[in-house]
């Protein structure tokens, strides 16, 4: 019998979906490995439009990305095992006042937790003859269009994967591997006729339902951009200082499902976010960034992306009592990007402590 006619193995799948759910993570999904064609055809269409803003590596990975059967990920690929673990979905006060911190970022980094978890699982198939790679957003692999297709969830208009009873709030981590597993049923789209989501961006972000502009969206503004941010954005920026929640908050999935799910300690909101405001995240040396930023994946920003952030923020929600710390920064800080936005928050929250009199 050839290779790709051997059956699945049912024994198989369940025994690493089940190796996978002691291992902390909460749901585990299957999908054949293969060629994403339509989801790939999305994909390229989206960046040739250069929606993706700064992040080039998506270009240089798109490939990839589309088939992991590709030497570059796993050559003889036959599944993508696709697995869900939820973090907190507490109520507001989500940050240092003013500056707001997205959820899936209170608490330790993901990358360190899921990418532990998923070395063991990776073990596990490879001591049974299986070619196996584990990625937790740490490769090109396309977790969303394989988790819908592994039957987890569902790609909602935000383009956030949904998993009924769960909602969205979920990290997403995958194995592709060489074993035979037995593929689950893709679940289709379920938003019908809603458009919160989009309707609720404040930087108008989406062009359409499932086709997000990166260079208008508050998450990538705040992580993944390194320069100017765009000073007809900033106002909507509002007071989010690292990522955004708003196209998830609005989600009747987040918010009428079930009850927001455990979430394990690693995952559970940190007081460090209480400790800290804009302008001390503003004022901060290398050292002290350092110790706020470790274990998080706010680091990812670095400390002049943070300071940009915090200037924006104080900016849009500042006080009087701001003020001296913006003009310090915009006079001394050695980011020219950190002096450009103090600057203008400092000549915005007069504007606006002005238009208050």
């Amino acid at each position: 019998m050839e290779a790709d006619e051997t059956p699945p193995d049912a024994e198989l799948t369940a025994a690493v979906k089940a190796v996978a759910l002691e291992l902390g993570f909460v749901r585990a999904g299957v999908a054949r490995a293969g060629c994403l064609d339509a989801e790939g055809e999305r994909l390229r269409a989206w960046l040739a439009a250069g929606k993706h803003g700064e992040m080039a590596w998506m270009e240089r990975t798109a490939d990839v990305r589309i088939n992991p059967r590709d030497e570059r990920m796993l050559a003889g690929a036959e599944s993508v095992l696709v697995l869900a673990t939820p973090y907190a979905r507490d109520p507001e006060r989500v940050g240092p006042a003013p500056g707001r911190v997205a959820r899936y970022a209170r608490g330790r980094d993901y990358h360190n937790v899921l990418g532990k978890r998923l070395e063991k699982l990776t073990r596990w198939l490879r001591e049974r003859g299986h070619g196996a790679r584990g990625s937790v957003d740490s490769m090109p692999v396309f977790e969303r269009a394989w988790a819908q297709r592994a039957g987890l969830g569902f790609i909602g208009k935000n383009s956030c994967l949904i998993i009924p009873g769960l909602g969205s709030h979920v990290f997403l981590s995958a194995v592709v591997t060489t074993a035979r597993l037995v593929p689950d049923t893709p679940m289709r789209e379920r938003c019908g006729a809603c458009t919160l989501c989009l309707d609720g961006c404040p930087t108008s972000a989406f062009d359409g339902a499932r086709e997000l502009d990166a260079r208008k969206c508050i998450s990538y503004l705040t992580i993944e951009h390194e320069g100017r941010i765009d000073e007809a954005l900033r106002p909507a920026v509002g007071d989010w200082i690292f990522g955004c929640d708003v196209c998830q908050d609005v989600c009747p999935y987040n918010r009428t499902e079930l009850p927001p799910p455990s979430v394990t300690a690693p995952f559970a909101p940190s007081t460090r976010w209480d400790a800290h405001d804009a302008e001390s995240i503003l004022e901060m040396s290398d050292h002290a960034f350092g110790v706020y930023s470790e274990g998080s994946p706010v680091r990812r920003t670095g400390r002049d992306g943070m300071a940009r952030n915090a200037a924006v923020v104080l900016g849009n929600r500042g006080e009087r009592c701001h003020l001296p710390v913006l003009d310090n920064a915009a006079r001394t800080h050695l980011s020219p990007v950190v002096r450009e936005t103090a600057a203008w928050a400092a000549r915005t929250l007069r504007e606006r402590l002005d238009e208050q009199k």
